[in-house]
């Protein structure tokens, strides 16, 4: 039989030569247009750490061209999971163990089911591998061989070779071989999977089961959380959660168990008399879309230790920490080292902090210092990068003004069209659930502007939003009210935005941003009759000179004449330049009482090393602040490279935010300042 090749995108392929000889080998149905939505794979490699990530990269629609079945969609459709990756700089060879998980119903590599396929399942490289830190060329070691797919000459990895793939199941690992330059440090690439399935015709059904953190650390006596993702295609029904692989004493469970949603939150009790140690958990999922599994990393620590975990896992390799250190109270700092990009390390009573390095393209690199009390740091599993998931909704505008710009908000996530430009939208990752809908028409040269809301919307995943016309009769004008703005110091520029919060959940949507204002500006709003109780405005000010910034947001339910009064002037710190091997400075202010949230010292060269320290006010416990960069030279593994040099120039900005309410609550206000000079 004649295996068929389902392609993307017909612009993809670079003759048409290419094109009619794929379809003259073709023999299964056309794909319904637009019923097939698929997504690239990007794989990021770290060589300095040893890691290799893929993630899923930006919807590619399908336009009917029809060939052979491609899949993408990483942690949706498939899953791609590497283990055992390291770097020979003898060889110069990065290598790593590579898996794919079948997420589909259906099983991978059979045209009806019970016979294998020929073709196996393929991993083919559309793009790269590209360096993005470092320099030199970066090419495939060891593929399985090569083919026409979206493109000529096309490395591919072969998978599953004479075997079905059955819904659920994962390949045998197979070692992907890269020859690397030691002068590089990262690179990137993309790629898709291509395989036979039974039915090619109908829109695919997939679940995909995830977890983060990945590994939990809890002492015995103790409890733990992790969020719990289903990443759903097509799929609306319950999946009902299990935990696999406890050991006596260790309990878990799911809220809710059986979720028709996208989260769940599982939560591990363990006992006071578990022995401390790792033990590899297992989280489970059955339902009419198969079943699903992914693992969870238990650690049973001594009581009273390891109180703190940071879970860097869930980030793109490049925003993933290559260096860890932590601070107990005021002690010594100390390296911590990571299992799976997640770090456990201890706090007392008094506080600590918290120091980690990222890197970025060619040698940028940015050092992160956060310091918080016990209790701040204890509140839960700090994860970077939290996984965002959701459903992808399309849309258009109509009838908008020539020169306006229209904000469409659902459940927290907003788009922007411009009338100059499509007309057309598309919102990610929205929250399953009932939404409720803004849309606002902000005019850019002060003409008139108008809203639709539309409440508990629930629309399906890569469904589409009905036409929001603005003018047809759901389209309402706006309220107004004039604003006084109060402390205001001379001489600065004032602009002015406003948000929308709805919903049980307090979701935010804009409306508009950067509208010049005064001492007395209008602002515009949602009008009484058109809202609910629960809805509240949310005025954001800012008022700005060329070394200074002052903000305040103000969250009202009902927009009438009001006067809204900046925080305090962020006073002008004394920088010290501290010794030692590269850039240290430090900076000492005695910080306003409108900012008893937080407080900042950011600084940088101007070209690719930044330095950013942070404390709570929980921490510091006066207003009386000293913020300086710590001497991590003698620590093991720190590079004085990835700080700026001690002889660089560039410049610093201190900050200061106010302690944060909830934004749903009548006449509450958040307050921020910076100030900023160079050094």
């Amino acid at each position: 039989m004649l295996r068929t090749v389902r392609l993307i995108d017909l612009a993809a392929v670079s003759t048409l030569g290419m094109w009619l000889v794929a379809c003259a080998e073709s023999s299964a149905p056309i794909a319904p247009k637009d019923r097939f939505r698929t997504e690239l794979i990007t794989c990021q490699a770290s060589v300095s750490t040893g890691t290799l990530d893929c993630v899923a990269s930006q919807p590619q629609a399908t336009r009917g061209v029809s060939f052979d079945l491609v899949l993408g969609g990483q942690g949706a459709l498939v899953r791609l999971a590497s283990s055992g990756t390291a770097y020979n700089s003898g060889t110069q060879t990065f290598s790593s163990n590579v898996t794919v998980e079948n997420l589909v119903s259906q099983s991978m590599n059979s045209a009806d089911g019970t016979t294998p396929d020929a073709g196996g399942v393929k991993v083919f490289f559309n793009a790269g591998p590209t360096v993005t830190g470092g320099t030199g060329t970066v090419s495939v070691a060891n593929a399985t061989g090569t083919g026409t797919f979206t493109g000529v000459n096309q490395p591919y990895f072969e998978y599953n070779t004479g075997a079905i793939l059955a819904s659920g199941a994962t390949t045998a690992g197979k070692l992907w071989q890269f020859s690397v330059p030691t002068t590089v440090t990262t690179f990137t690439f993309q790629v898709f999977v291509t395989t036979r399935l039974q039915n090619e015709i109908s829109p695919l059904i997939a679940l995909g089961l995830s977890r983060s953190p990945s590994a939990l650390t809890i002492a015995p006596g103790k409890s733990g959380t992790s969020a719990i993702t289903l990443t759903r295609t097509n799929f609306t029904g319950a999946v009902t959660l299990s935990l696999g692989g406890a050991p006596s004493g260790v309990t878990g469970s799911f809220s809710p168990a059986a979720p028709t949603g996208t989260s769940s939150t599982l939560t591990l009790n363990v006992g006071s008399a578990v022995t401390p140690g790792d033990y590899p958990l297992t989280i489970n999922g059955t339902s009419g879309a198969g079943a699903r599994s992914t693992k969870l990393a238990l650690t049973v620590g001594a009581a009273g230790s390891g109180n703190v975990t940071v879970d860097y896992s869930s980030c793109p390799v490049a925003d993933r920490a290559v260096w860890v250190a932590a601070q107990n109270g005021t002690g010594p700092w100390a390296r911590v080292s990571g299992v799976g990009d997640v770090y456990n390390f201890t706090i007392g009573s008094s506080g600590g902090g918290v120091a980690y390095v990222t890197l970025g393209t060619g040698d940028a690199s940015s050092i992160t210092v956060q310091y918080m009390t016990q209790a701040e740091f204890t509140a839960g599993t700090l994860v970077f990068c939290p996984p965002t998931t959701g459903k992808t909704i399309n849309g258009s505008v109509a009838n908008a003004g020539a020169t306006d710009i229209t904000t469409v908000s659902l459940g927290g996530r907003s788009a922007s069209v411009f009338s100059f430009g499509a007309s057309t939208f598309q919102l990610g990752n929205v929250p399953d659930g009932a939404q409720d809908l803004v849309a606002y028409d902000h005019s850019l040269v002060g003409g008139a502007e108008s809203a639709i809301i539309r409440r508990s919307q629930n629309i399906a995943d890569n469904g589409t939003i009905s036409l929001l016309d603005f003018g047809a009769s759901e389209a309402f004008p706006p309220a107004t009210a004039t604003i006084t703005v109060g402390g205001l110091a001379g001489g600065e520029d004032v602009s002015q935005g406003m948000s929308y919060q709805v919903g049980a959940n307090c979701a935010t949507a804009s409306l508009y941003g950067g509208a010049l204002g005064g001492e007395i500006f209008t602002a515009s709003g949602i009008p009484g009759s058109e809202q609910l109780p629960a809805d509240f405005h949310a005025l954001i000010v800012a008022a700005s000179l060329t070394n200074a910034s002052r903000f305040i947001t103000q969250y009202n339910h009902s927009l009438i004449d009001r006067t809204v009064t900046l925080g305090a002037v962020m006073p002008t710190p004394t920088i010290n330049t501290l010794s030692g091997t590269y850039k240290r400075l430090e900076a000492v202010y005695t910080l306003p009482t409108d900012y008893e949230g937080s407080t900042g010292l950011q600084y940088g060269d101007g070209a690719n090393k930044s330095v950013d320290i942070s404390a709570t006010f929980g921490y510091l416990g006066s207003t009386s602040t000293t913020l300086g960069l710590a001497d991590y030279s003698a620590l093991s593994g720190w590079d004085d490279n990835w700080a700026p040099a001690s002889a660089s120039t560039g410049a610093w900005t201190v900050s200061g935010v106010s302690a944060f309410a909830s934004a749903c609550t009548e006449g509450a206000t958040f307050k921020a300042a910076t100030v900023n000079g160079t050094f």
